[in-house]
């Protein structure tokens, strides 16, 4: 965990005001996550981070490319990602998370430690679905060889997007279960 010691900040030092932090999280910053979907990453992390008498609100400004896996031919591409969030850190008496966007922290709290929100801003700004970036054909920077093999085993479907035949063929090994 030293690695992440470098996303401390120490708040209690900081003039009243806006403080700005550049970051590079790449894959040994991702390694230190254990259920991380992200290998290798070149990604910059502008953090803003904005202080007054009563709380302390940072803007993660995040961009840049995570290697990411193809879900239609299971082959390596480059993902360009770009997030903007914003989080508010209360002060209290006892630390909590008021909701996804307000945490409340400790009132002799003297740093915070940006790499857990850095992690999660980056995670989701990844797509739900992730296929090779391309012009209007997307397959066309898949592997040819998948590709192929996929069209290959291609079932073709009813309206309802049902295997045309197995239908009948399900009641009948289900009937000839009964009959035995």
């Amino acid at each position: 965990m030293d690695t992440l010691k470098k996303y401390n900040i120490a708040f209690v030092g900081l003039s009243l005001g806006k403080h700005c932090y550049n970051y590079d999280l790449d894959e040994y910053f991702f390694e230190c996550f254990e259920k991380t979907e992200v290998e290798y990453a070149n990604v910059k992390l502008e953090l803003v981070l904005e202080k007054s008498n009563s709380m302390l609100v940072l803007d993660f400004n995040i961009k840049g490319k995570v290697k990411l896996i193809c879900d239609r031919c299971c082959d390596y591409y480059w993902q360009d990602i770009k997030s903007s969030d914003r989080l508010y850190f209360k002060f209290g008496d006892t630390p909590y998370e008021q909701s996804e966007k307000i945490i409340v922290i400790a009132h002799n709290e003297t740093h915070i430690n940006v790499s857990q929100y850095a992690y999660e801003f980056v995670h989701l700004s990844l797509p739900v679905r992730r296929l090779h970036p391309g012009g209007k054909q997307k397959a066309d920077n898949c592997d040819p060889v998948v590709l192929k093999k996929l069209n290959e085993l291609l079932v073709e479907t009813d309206e309802q997007g049902f295997p045309k035949a197995s239908a009948k063929d399900h009641w009948e090994a289900l009937r000839n279960l009964k009959n035995n």
